[in-house]
């Protein structure tokens, strides 16, 4: 009895708390809640307010208070998604709110919920049919249905309601954009201003059409204008530093982030105005910024700055090890953070570390695949690894991620014209331009694109741009000289590249520039100096070791090419060109088993790079060892099928056998997605369709080779043996004449000469 009596009132002490705490009353609990989170945004601490009225919500789920407050911080927090949600249910629970429904059709709006912003719209017309800022936004959402006709008539009747409200013009500017009529559009927004005069929506409405259209003189002098009635005004601010960065006055940028940095309630402003040092390399600027948004009571503030914190210690203070104890710092507490593993990654990256940080780069991918910056730096590590192929679709995936992204295609630019694609390095180095008009990484990457896509009058203005405000550069200087070069310029071209050196020695285009110009001119001493004088100063540069070997191999110095190329692999194993240059000088030198073996050594430490594993064919190939090729050949495509080399010469070998002749033309196209413009692949394809007989688009195929080189004699000789197939006598007779006559000992030049005789020739 006693046990019994001591059960009983152990439950009912506890059934008596558990009746307490459930009996409170909700409404009570939420009060407190909302009291504490209305304290907290009076103090500006978002995550605790947001806390607070989420507690408020759990509380009492059908508050409408709880749910708009709570959706007005989640907003501030950048969270849009949750403040949609939040917004969309407090109007649900008060349908007669208007304020509500515009506020909820507002986000729907923003989300590209158009025919549900419509409905919001359409409930407060309902109650009220003369509410500007419904009619406003139902003809916004019908915008965005691409109903324009019906939203311009809408927007239109607001106006004449009332012709003073400024704010109808803007959204009928908006509409007359979207609709494609840039004439009316700017008619619109200036009637709003017009209307309205002291509105800072209305005037920024103008400015940014201005901009959108590239007038940014005239975009300028509205945003100015605006700042003269509020000064202090946030969005201005902000849009007048974008302007000023875009068109590459970042000196001016300064003043107006410093504005925002002081007015604004969350830490966004700081960390921009920081930011802003950082990127101008004013790392004593930046720095107390940074730490004292480190400390910052918001986790994701504290976050960020201290990833702000470890990219000045990596690469400008060079405290490495503070800057790995950072990223832990986050990481412990985040582990699948993307931009701590995209910091992690980028200093593994910096010491040589490439596995490490491919890994830490894909895990980054994996926790937040939307995220460009992880994309990108995934596809730098890539391309570093020789996966060009890999690199270019992670790079495509950013700016999938992030249209606007402009690292990424001048990344993709610069891996396109790696990969012997000019056509699509000019497409993205355009689109880089005009993403970031004013950035002197994108018009330098169009300069080279349009260079090597064989149109210097493409790279005039891209380098009129950098001369304007770079033109102390070694950079630009250099690029210069390679236009005037272009252009047979010679001694211009040899002025540029003299400025460049002796701004920088080692500046890798003017010190080739400059050797060809000195080999062209007989000058070899002179171009083997600097050379060596390069080298000397800088022993493990491994760019300039490859270029270096290249142009020793053009003095045919092929020992001393040897010599710095292997050099160059000691200190990038990775370097994919210079496996490439080296293969060549093995072959000019007739030792191609020591080549055989020297690059089945670096297969060997990459069994995953297409590179080497190529080279190996090719000298294999080279060795009359055809079998051992073709295996080799097979092994590289099971390892990327997009191999472009692998892939067209497997095909040719196929066909020269005769055999597998379907597979040969899958691979030969392969080849041809990859390199469109290059005339071997047009020859394998025509030699394929030749074997399977299909004359005509042999003949086709043929034709395109021997147009990109006329005086290619194998070419020639192809393209008549086609046309002796499709019966064309004597179009073969004449082609398989000139090849002849261009070469008679070209690899068969036998079976041309028997083709010939058989035809009467």
């Amino acid at each position: 009895m006693i046990m019994r009596n001591v059960a009983a009132g152990a439950v009912g002490v506890c059934l008596a708390l558990a009746l307490a705490a459930c009996g409170s009353n909700p409404a009570t609990v939420r009060d407190q809640h909302l009291k504490r989170g209305d304290q907290f945004v009076a103090e500006h601490k978002m995550p605790e307010a947001a806390i607070e009225f989420k507690a408020a919500v759990q509380a009492d789920p059908r508050s409408v208070d709880a749910r708009s407050k709570l959706a007005r911080v989640l907003m501030q927090q950048g969270d849009g998604t949750g403040a949609l949600e939040q917004y969309v249910r407090a109007s649900d629970l008060a349908p007669e709110d208007a304020t509500l429904q515009l506020q909820a059709g507002t986000m729907l709006l923003l989300g590209g919920r158009y025919e549900d912003a419509r409905t919001r719209a359409e409930k407060v017309l309902a109650g009220d049919p003369r509410s500007v800022p419904a009619q406003i936004l139902r003809a916004n959402a019908l915008g965005g249905l691409k109903s324009f006709d019906d939203a311009i008539r809408q927007i239109e009747r607001v106006i004449s309601s009332d012709p003073s409200a400024g704010v109808g013009y803007s959204s009928l500017g908006a509409l007359q954009v979207a609709k494609g009529d840039p004439m009316k559009a700017e008619d619109a927004f200036k009637k709003a201003v017009a209307a309205n005069p002291k509105s800072i929506d209305v005037r920024l409405g103008l400015a940014n059409f201005y901009w959108s259209t590239g007038r940014v003189q005239e975009a300028e002098k509205e945003i100015t204008e605006t700042l003269s009635i509020d000064p202090n005004n946030l969005v201005a601010n902000r849009a007048l530093a974008l302007l000023y960065l875009g068109s590459g006055r970042t000196a001016a940028a300064e003043a107006p982030l410093k504005v925002v940095a002081e007015h604004a309630t969350e830490s966004s402003g700081r960390l921009a105005l920081a930011d802003y040092y950082a990127f101008n390399q004013r790392a004593t600027d930046a720095r107390p910024i940074y730490e004292q948004l480190a400390k910052d009571t918001d986790a994701q503030t504290a976050a960020t700055a201290k990833l702000r914190l470890v990219s000045l210690d990596s690469s400008l203070n060079g405290d490495r090890a503070a800057a790995y104890r950072l990223v832990e710092e986050v990481l412990t507490k985040q582990p699948n953070y993307s931009p701590a593993l995209v910091a992690k990654a980028q200093l593994q990256l910096g010491d040589g570390k490439t596995d490490d940080a491919l890994k830490n780069a894909k895990a980054a991918v994996t926790a937040s695949p939307d995220s460009a910056q992880a994309q990108f730096l995934y596809g730098r590590i890539l391309a570093v690894g020789g996966g060009l192929d890999e690199a270019i679709a992670a790079q495509k995936d950013a700016l999938k991620a992030n249209a606007r992204f402009a690292p990424a295609a001048i990344e993709l630019a610069r891996l396109s014209l790696l990969t012997s694609r000019p056509a699509d390095a000019v497409q993205f180095a355009r689109t880089a331009v005009q993403i970031w008009p004013g950035s002197p990484d994108a018009a330098l990457m169009l300069a080279r694109a349009e260079m090597a896509a064989g149109n210097p009058t493409g790279a005039e203005a891209p380098l009129k741009m950098l001369m304007a405000g770079y033109a102390d550069s070694p950079t630009t200087q250099a690029e210069v000289g390679r236009l005037y070069l272009l252009r047979g310029n010679q001694a211009a071209a040899r002025t540029a590249f003299e400025k460049s050196l002796a701004k920088d020695p080692q500046q890798l285009s003017a010190l080739e520039g400059l050797t060809v110009l000195d080999i062209g001119q007989k000058k070899t001493p002179a171009a083997r100096a600097r050379l060596d004088a390069a080298l000397k100063a800088a022993p493990k540069n491994a760019p300039l070791q490859v270029l270096a070997g290249r142009l020793y191999a053009q003095m045919g110095d092929l020992s001393m090419a040897e010599t710095v190329l292997k050099q160059a692999l000691a200190t990038d194993p990775n370097n994919t060109g210079a496996y490439d240059l080296l293969a060549r000088v093995y072959v000019e030198q007739k030792k191609l088993p020591e080549a055989t073996a020297e690059f089945q050594q670096a297969a060997n430490r990459q069994p995953k790079a297409v590179g080497p594993q190529t080279a190996i064919a090719v000298l294999l190939s080279l060795q009359g060892k055809t079998d051992e090729a073709r295996a080799q050949y097979e092994k590289v495509i099971a390892l990327d099928p997009n191999a472009a080399v692998a892939a067209n010469n497997l095909a040719q070998m196929y066909a020269d056998r005769n055999e597998n002749l379907d597979v040969a033309l899958q691979l030969a196209e392969t080849a041809k997605r990859q390199m469109p413009d290059n005339p071997d692949v047009d020859d394998t394809i025509g030699w394929v369709y030749y074997k399977k007989r299909v004359s005509a688009l042999a003949v086709a195929a043929f034709k395109r080779s021997v147009a990109a080189q006329p005086q290619n004699a194998l070419y020639l000789s192809h393209l008549g043996m086609a046309y002796a197939q499709a019966g064309s006598r004597a179009l073969a007779r004449q082609t398989l004449e000139k090849a002849l006559k261009i070469s008679t000992t070209f690899d068969g030049a036998d079976e041309a000469r028997r083709l010939l005789q058989s035809l009467g020739g």
